[in-house]
């Protein structure tokens, strides 16, 4: 199957399970305080991850792109949100994009109709410093993700198998770029070793990416 369709595929898997899921938010209940002894208009929640100033600490995490007309329009529909709204976006892996030049309009769709918000380019922790490079200045990027999805390949026929010198990789992108980089989870979270290694390469910031999205594998 290829890369287009399998994003296609993730859309239609990310429409059919979301509403079933169920997250720790449920269990948790807000206590009501009639004394906030507090002025609503100055509630700020602009807040920092690292280096990166954000209007709130709710963004849009890493959708989609790659697939042609459909993600196009997918990413076109949350940029606007993040842009009426204020708030960060990411965007999908763009590695089919660097493989498919063509695919690059379902991402750069974003920073045009988004051209002052904070936007994070997004590939896979395969990616080389050249790819990084291209990715980040596809999109004008205020940051890069970089995400780890070993389990995620494994049990898609088409998925990479090799993760060798991923750590060297990443450590390399980390000198080599001048914008922040997070490394994410896409559903499976990371142990404590991971999260101590990655900050020992100088990753700013991780996304444990913890249950409470997607889970293709099962």
């Amino acid at each position: 199957m290829s890369r287009s369709i399998r994003k296609l595929d993730h859309i239609e898997h990310a429409l059919s399970t979301g509403p079933s899921l169920t997250h720790g938010f449920d269990d948790l209940k807000f206590i009501h305080n009639s004394l906030p002894e507090v002025n609503y208009k100055q509630i700020n929640l602009s807040t920092k991850i690292g280096e990166l100033s954000l209007s709130s600490p709710i963004f849009i995490n890493a959708m989609t792109g790659g697939g042609g007309e459909r993600t196009k329009e997918v990413n076109r529909q949350l940029a606007e949100v993040a842009k009426e709204t204020g708030i960060g976006m990411a965007v999908g892996s763009q590695m089919a994009a660097l493989r498919d030049p063509s695919q690059q309009d379902s991402f750069r769709i974003v920073r045009e109709t988004y051209p002052h918000g904070t936007i994070l380019a997004n590939l896979g922790s395969e990616a080389t410093v050249e790819q990084a490079k291209v990715a980040v200045d596809m999109l004008e990027a205020s940051a890069l993700q970089i995400h780890l999805n070993v389990i995620q390949e494994l049990v898609m026929p088409e998925g990479d198998r090799d993760f060798a010198f991923t750590i060297e990789r990443i450590e390399k992108i980390v000198a080599s770029l001048n914008v922040p980089i997070i490394v994410k989870e896409v559903g499976f979270g990371m142990s404590k070793e991971t999260v101590q290694t990655l900050t020992s390469i100088g990753v700013m910031a991780v996304d444990v990416g913890g249950y409470g999205e997607p889970i293709f594998p099962k």
